[in-house]
């Protein structure tokens, strides 16, 4: 009795030696014929197929039957994921980004590259997963399916899945354009503001912990408002700003920093050095250890 058939277009050797070695690979070493089970594997031109054949008259076949429509689907699954996945997000990003320039498409979808590739929320074993129960319940209920045909009518929750990878990606690129312009406009703020203290110590205790303190080594008091007023000729903006430390700066408007740290790679400490550029000179030496004033 044929108990399915799954059916593929290929594009090269590459890909129909895959298609043979996803199931082949699954089902070795499981004695499948003694179980009442055949599968016979057939390629004509550039259309590969596997077939199962089952006997029912066997003992083993009630039972075992289950395990190979979940073999079945995970096998295809890892192909689907390997093989043609790529290609169906590239659709979908080609459509969602039609309008934007060449160099954009191509950071997105190297966004797109990493979290595909990862194991996290939206990552690969999650999407396995999902796929693999879709297939199996397409194995169960058709006895021929084009592997092409599925993805593009039956397997809908995968294509949501894919669709919200793009989406993911592109949302972090406008969040990353953003900042960038919200970093160079607070740069070209700071390089153009007068300074209201001639020197500050800025001591990084980690993380986002700062302490400020002036030239005598005296704290500073600090403002609780994440909101700066820019004022430049002709333009008056109130920002918020996400990290204290940076609108502190701007609101105490410094001539020099002094930033005391001894993580000099963190993001925070990067923003610092990127914002106020010259402004800043690093010190690993903290107060007591013979601190520069």
């Amino acid at each position: 009795m044929e108990l399915f058939t799954v059916w593929t277009n290929t594009d090269g050797e590459q890909e129909a030696d895959r298609f043979y070695e996803v199931v082949k690979s699954r089902t070795k070493g499981l004695h499948m014929s003694r179980r009442g089970f055949r599968f016979i594997f057939r390629q004509l031109e550039n259309k590969v197929a596997w077939t199962c054949k089952g006997t029912e008259s066997n003992s083993e076949f009630e039972s075992f039957l289950p395990c190979v429509y979940s073999i079945m689907s995970s096998a295809i699954a890892d192909y689907i994921i390997q093989v043609k996945e790529w290609e169906l997000l590239d659709q979908i990003l080609t459509k969602a980004c039609s309008l934007l320039e060449k160099e954009d498409t191509t950071q997105i979808r190297s966004m797109i590259r990493s979290l595909v590739n990862d194991d996290g929320p939206r990552g690969r074993l999650k999407r396995h997963g999902k796929l693999t129960a879709l297939l199996e319940k397409d194995f169960k209920e058709l006895r021929v399916m084009n592997l092409e045909g599925l993805i593009q009518f039956r397997l809908h929750a995968y294509k949501k899945e894919l669709e919200e990878i793009v989406d993911y990606a592109m949302e972090e690129f406008w969040a990353d354009r953003q900042y960038e312009e919200f970093m160079g406009l607070l740069k070209y703020f700071v390089f153009f503001q007068e300074s209201k203290v001639p020197l500050v110590h800025v001591l990084h205790q980690g993380g986002h912990d700062f302490t400020i303190l002036d030239s005598a080594m005296v704290p500073i008091a600090t403002p609780d408002a994440d909101d700066i007023i820019v004022e430049m000729p002709g333009i008056e903006l109130e920002m918020e700003v996400e990290d204290r430390i940076v609108s502190t700066l701007i609101s105490i408007s410094p001539a020099s920093i002094i930033l005391h740290t001894h993580d000099e790679h963190t993001p925070i400490v990067r923003t610092l050095l990127h914002i106020f550029e010259d402004k800043v000179k690093l010190s690993r030496l903290y107060p007591g250890q013979d601190v520069q004033k």
